[in-house]
């Protein structure tokens, strides 16, 4: 209680406000919030650092696990958070020293500035992509959700007032339910081509008009194994499985167990997409199907097998039907209650609820979330799907 509670509590000081600075910038991003987002970040590296590398805490922590009486009387969960508080010291650089921990600590610098304007160039990529179509032959095979999605998009976003998912005109972009529209339903196979390498290319060489994130990854990888090397590991790979339950080699044999057993899947039902486009007439069975073949094929070969199109699915997987769902589960599972409580704080965008979680016997407060169920290609970056806000604290 003298070491770990005034520990967490220090962190608290930071985590707090950072935790909802970084989630604004995950899901209402602007060249303002970068701006200032940038200029705060190196402080905030530097002082996790600090508080990780702090010696006397990392001493205490390790005296701690050596007094067997003082061990014995903490609960598994306790030992359990010493010993991975003691690990992070060690992974975080706590036993370099001079130019060593100098050299770890400007590498953690860059590569946290290195991540953020990765990000940064693919979420600019995807808003920066568009493609009109203004006839209905363009659209073919897209069902009328998506037509929907495009009209929508064209008018706000295009500028083309009045556009509707009969007449036209829809426009497409690289957020993900447009993109995987086109990529599993557009007979046109133009346009799937067109949005498959926009989508492969973004933040790359191909795509000249925006940031290029080739450099960035070639850098980044060359400190992770600069940091893996300072840390005493030959691979950035072997420091990411320190935290983990799994070794690097029980995991690279997972995988390649995995591969070997689904290969053989694999190519069967390559074959049979082959095949069954081959069968419908497709003139581009005969030079041979691409990638942004394989999505429309996969999709027809599902619904002449199953006689189920996805579509026919939509009018019972309705956002508020599944979240009425979700939540009851959760209730059962959880011995909880989740009800609204819109209104009762500030949010970023008009979309977004607000709801408790409360014990369903005693009524007391568990915890609270944002539901912000819309993707936002503006400003709202791909993963923004799930984060912590502000952490529960002692």
């Amino acid at each position: 209680a003298s070491l770990m509670d005034p520990l967490e509590l220090l962190s608290e000081k930071l985590s707090r406000p950072w935790g909802v600075v970084s989630h604004l910038k995950g899901v209402r991003d602007s060249d303002a919030l970068r701006a200032a987002y940038d200029e705060c970040q190196p402080e905030v590296v530097a002082a996790s650092l600090r508080i990780g590398q702090s010696r006397p805490v990392y001493d205490a922590m390790v005296a701690l696990m050596a007094d067997a009486d003082a061990w014995r009387s903490l609960t598994p969960a306790q030992r359990r958070a010493v010993e991975c508080e003691v690990r992070d010291a060690k992974l975080g650089g706590v036993a370099l020293d001079g130019e060593a921990k100098e050299r770890y600590n400007a590498i953690a610098k860059e590569l946290s500035a290195l991540s953020t304007a990765f990000s940064n160039n693919v979420l600019d990529a995807t808003k920066a992509f568009e493609h009109l179509c203004e006839t209905k032959e363009e659209v073919d095979g897209l069902p009328r959700s998506a037509l929907e999605l495009a009209a929508q998009t064209a008018a706000t976003r295009g500028g083309r007032e009045g556009a509707t998912a009969e007449d036209g005109p829809w426009m497409f972009t690289l957020d993900a339910p447009s993109y995987m529209a086109v990529r599993s339903h557009a007979k046109n196979r133009a346009l799937r081509e067109k949005c498959y390498r926009a989508y492969l290319a973004r933040a790359s060489e191909f795509s000249p008009e925006e940031a290029d994130n080739a450099p960035l990854i070639e850098k980044i990888l060359a400190l992770r194994r600069e940091k893996a090397r300072l840390l005493g590991y030959d691979t950035f790979a072997e420091v990411s499985m320190a935290k983990k339950m799994a070794t690097l080699e029980s995991a690279e044999e997972l995988l390649e167990n995995i591969r070997a057993t689904s290969r053989p899947a694999a190519e069967r039902e390559l074959e049979e997409i082959r095949a069954f486009a081959a069968k419908e007439g497709a003139p581009e069975a005969e030079t041979g199907l691409t990638q942004w073949d394989m999505g429309f094929w996969a999709e027809r070969l599902r619904e002449a097998k199953y006689e189920l199109k996805e579509e026919d699915l939509r009018p019972y997987f309705q956002l508020p039907a599944v979240i009425e769902g979700m939540f009851a589960l959760a209730g059962k599972l959880f011995d909880v209650d989740v009800r609204p409580a819109d209104g009762d704080v500030e949010v970023w965008h008009p979309d977004v609820r607000f709801f408790a979680v409360t014990d369903k016997k005693s009524g007391a407060p568990r915890a609270y979330f944002y539901l912000d169920p819309y993707t936002r290609p503006s400003e709202k970056r791909g993963g923004a799907w799930m984060d912590d806000v502000v952490g529960r604290s002692a």
